[in-house]
């Protein structure tokens, strides 16, 4: 499988990603920081409930016989805005140096008062 960025890489993320030779494309449903007994994680905290997004996903994605190495989109919702720092310094801790093309929205509400951040993405595997 060959990964490759176009046009010019704008802080933690890649403006595109092309995969040529993908075996498998995974897309993951959107990841929030819970304990997976209904509780949350991180409560009021959006680089802990990122981080525990995130482990979900990289779970999600073992299961399937990847890794967050193979992410090559991710979209992330985030209550509030004002909070993607928080988001974007994980983001940047786990994916570097291959960043996947990335958008991020800021939203009123997620399907919890105390969910902060909701992230999804899609994975090629070989």
């Amino acid at each position: 499988m060959e990964r490759q960025e176009l046009g010019k890489r704008s802080g933690s993320f890649a403006k595109a990603v092309v995969i040529r030779g993908a075996g498998r494309i995974v897309f993951v449903s959107g990841c929030v920081g819970d304990d997976g007994h209904g509780g949350v994680v991180g409560k009021g905290d959006v680089e802990e409930q990122s981080r525990q997004a995130f482990a979900h996903m990289a779970a999600l994605l073992a299961e399937a016989g990847g890794s967050l190495a193979n992410v090559v989109k991710l979209t992330c919702f985030i209550v509030p805005m004002a909070d993607y720092r928080a988001y974007a310094k994980v983001r940047q801790e786990l994916f570097a140096p291959n960043f996947p093309a990335s958008s991020t929205v800021g939203v009123n509400a997620l399907a919890s008062p105390d969910y902060l951040i909701e992230i999804e993405a899609v994975a090629a595997l070989p």
